[in-house]
């Protein structure tokens, strides 16, 4: 999934001044997080923003699909564990700090997560198709959430054109 995302970069840049990127608010768990959001055929690209918060509010989750991440500014403290049964309490096998142009992936299906951002950070994930057997998972869809306003948005394109070019530099 990780050559995915390399490879998608690009597009991901050239498109991103592009009208038919969507948004969401997520403010309802930390961190916050402001997500843009585009489909490339089956791939779903999000940007999204992370604002800070402590450890004990960090959101520690599973994902539906298999998907991978980029970091491309801020920091933030990366717990990952499992759940045999995607319902029980994850088992939290380790942390790491995550960094500028850090890449990974989740590749299974009963792998959970949190994000603790340390400072304002900024990222990159696209995910596949859903994985059978994840239709309990929690998600954003149908949750009523807010869009980020056309300011916000337009500030957030600039950021991101910004920062997907200096890593496609490296």
């Amino acid at each position: 999934v990780i050559e995915q995302l390399k490879e998608l970069m690009p597009e991901i840049l050239a498109s991103i001044d592009d009208d038919d990127w969507e948004s969401l608010v997520i403010n309802r768990r930390k961190p916050h997080t402001y997500r843009m959001f585009k489909n490339f055929g089956e791939v779903r690209a999000c940007l999204h923003v992370f604002d800070a918060c402590d450890p004990e509010d960090a959101f520690a989750h599973p994902h539906p699909w298999p998907g991978a991440f980029l970091m491309l500014d801020g920091e933030y403290i990366h717990t990952v564990g499992y759940s045999l049964d995607l319902k029980s309490p994850p088992t939290f096998l380790y942390r790491e700090v995550v960094r500028p142009f850090t890449m990974y992936e989740i590749t299974h299906k009963q792998t959970w997560h949190a994000v603790q951002p340390t400072t304002r950070t900024y990222t990159v994930m696209i995910n596949g198709p859903a994985w059978d057997g994840h239709s309990e998972t929690r998600t954003t869809k149908g949750k009523d959430l807010d869009s980020l306003g056309e300011g916000a948005m337009a500030t957030l394109k600039t950021d991101f054109k910004h920062l997907i070019g200096e890593y496609l530099k490296e």
